[in-house]
């Protein structure tokens, strides 16, 4: 009689630890979406090391002594809506969100 329980109870130990190795909160279910978050983790990186790299230069192109005259000229017309006197400017609608 001794060793059915003890079979019984050896049993339910190892569907314990089976049950807890699969769906447990550190179990390979949570794992394979651990594994997803990182990759979305990466891709979010990737895109801010791109920007990163994109201030970086235009930090460079502002710098005192080697400003870039034609790239203050586009940030100004860009950011500022500059236009020189003898030029045209052409207006495209924006579009609503009511649509």
């Amino acid at each position: 009689m001794r060793s059915r329980f003890e079979a019984v109870g050896l049993s339910l130990l190892v569907l314990y630890f089976a049950y807890h190795a699969f769906a447990g909160e550190k179990g390979l279910g949570r794992w394979s979406d651990a594994q997803m978050e990182l990759e979305d983790r990466k891709a979010v990186l990737a895109d801010l090391e791109q920007d990163l790299a994109r201030l970086e230069t235009d930090i460079r192109r502002l710098t005192p002594g080697s400003v870039d005259p034609d790239f203050v000229e586009a940030m100004a017309r860009d950011k500022l809506a500059f236009v020189y006197p003898n030029e045209i400017v052409l207006l495209s609608p924006e579009p609503s969100s009511a649509n």
